[in-house]
């Protein structure tokens, strides 16, 4: 056969390749439907394969029967020409194959193609029926380290054994590396496929045991952080989520919730802040210890606290400022920072400068609480009509709680005695003493 002859004959095999090649494209592409079941579907890719590689076997014969007459300088070009086309029809191939096994699996069908497959002179392996596949694309499944902590193995290895021990895909070696990669328990072992069942094993013997699993949950809930503040929802919010936690923990391990009703009833109790205690046992019908109905109190307790500061606090300000409060020091108030009672009484207020009379700022009489000429009775008379604090003249709280209960020496305020505070220009003895005690220094240097 000459040249020219061998070239038209391939030119058309290679466009019935082409229409081949989009018609497998449809195939694929085409849904199943009521008149186009997966069967149907099944069996006309399974031809579309056969039809693939007859051609692709045709190609091959005429490439190699025309690279023999065709002259040296034309043998690159057509070498480069037929590679294109057999590339493309492996690409397909593959794709075809993917797809039908994707097919048998989730039918359950298993052809094999036996007399096909004779004829074309290629055999096929049987697949083994698989769960249909979702096509739901799901997030990636995330496996925390392993720490050590008993109650945390059951989570990390129940993560671990869906994700990676079940997987058949993984080999044992390749699930070894994994397992190694969570944890340090055991990376004495080597990798091989019978370490990684010993590896396993230990696992499960030493973080596994039942009575130390409960030992650790009930520890945690003896060891709960105690809440102070009532007002503390982000405290109070973790202590009974962890105490939910610990409790289903014991659930799922079986254990009774009469066996430590007793003792987990009061350290719940010494938990919560006092406000809440009392509320619980007001409300209380019996004298039956329930520790289902105690978290049930705080969570809701909880829930109503939370609606009531987000309905008053719509922007979410209270709890960023409780974040931030929890953060530095959890359970105790910030500490408010007051004046001291020398500033207090030098502290200008609209329209006067003395805490005791109402002179205007701009009057002739203008002076300052210090050097006010009421006498000590009216003072405090005046602090009492106008209910501020005795120690620092502050009208926020009274001198039962005022914090400033401390002697300032530079300011020369005792503000630990209210008669003190509130004492006459000319009863000043600390002044007194220093004065006397300066003169008398400077006396004894003069004499020497």
């Amino acid at each position: 056969m000459d040249l020219e002859r061998l070239k038209a004959k391939r030119t058309t095999t290679r466009s019935l390749f082409t229409r081949l090649t989009t018609k497998i494209n449809t195939g694929i592409e085409t849904p199943v439907g009521e008149n186009f079941n997966k069967e149907v579907k099944l069996g006309d890719l399974c031809e579309l394969r056969c039809q693939l590689i007859e051609k692709i076997n045709e190609l091959k014969e005429l490439d190699l029967q025309v690279e023999k007459v065709v002259n040296i300088s034309e043998i690159e070009k057509e070498v480069t020409d037929s590679e294109k086309y057999r590339e493309t029809g492996i690409v397909f191939k593959s794709r075809l194959d993917r797809y039908i096994s994707s097919l048998e699996r989730t039918s359950n069908i298993l052809q094999t193609n036996q007399n096909t497959e004779h004829a074309v002179g290629v055999t096929e392996t049987n697949v083994i029926p698989y769960k249909t596949e979702s096509k739901v694309k799901l997030p990636q499944i995330t496996i925390c380290t392993f720490n050590g902590d008993c109650s945390e193995w059951l989570n990390f290895y129940n993560s671990f054994e869906v994700a990676i021990h079940n997987n058949e895909s993984l080999s044992k070696i390749e699930k070894f590396t994994y397992l190694k990669s969570y944890l340090t328990a055991i990376s004495g072992f080597s990798l091989t496929n019978e370490n990684y069942d010993s590896s396993i094993e230990l696992l499960k013997q030493r973080f596994g045991r039942k009575d130390l699993t409960i030992n650790t949950h009930m520890n945690k809930l003896l060891q709960l952080e105690a809440v102070k503040s009532v007002n503390n929802l982000i405290a109070l919010r973790k202590l009974h989520d962890s105490i939910e936690t610990q409790v289903r923990s014991l659930q799922s391990l079986n254990v009774n919730t009469e066996t430590y009703s007793n003792l987990l009833f009061p350290v719940i109790l010494q938990k919560i802040p006092l406000e809440i205690n009392l509320q619980y046992n007001r409300q209380r019908k019996d004298e039956a210890v329930d520790n289902k109905d105690l978290i049930t109190f705080i969570r809701k307790e909880i829930e109503c606290r939370e609606n009531a500061f987000s309905m008053s606090n719509p922007s979410g300000s209270y709890f960023e400022k409780e974040w931030r409060q929890t953060n530095q020091k959890q359970n105790h108030p910030i500490k408010t920072r007051f004046k001291s009672s020398h500033a207090m009484m030098n502290h200008s207020e609209p329209g006067s400068n003395c805490v005791f009379c109402s002179k205007g700022s701009k009057s002739e009489t203008d002076h300052s609480s210090e050097n006010c000429p009421l006498s000590v009775q009216e003072r405090r008379d005046a602090i009492k009509l106008s209910n501020r604090c005795y120690l620092c003249f502050k009208l926020s709280h009274t001198a039962r709680i005022c914090r400033k209960k401390y002697l300032d020496v530079r300011t020369d305020s005792f503000t630990t005695n209210s008669y003190v505070i509130l004492r006459s220009p000319t009863q000043n003895p600390l002044r007194n003493a220093i004065q006397q005690i300066a003169a008398q220094i400077k006396l004894n240097i003069r004499h020497v």
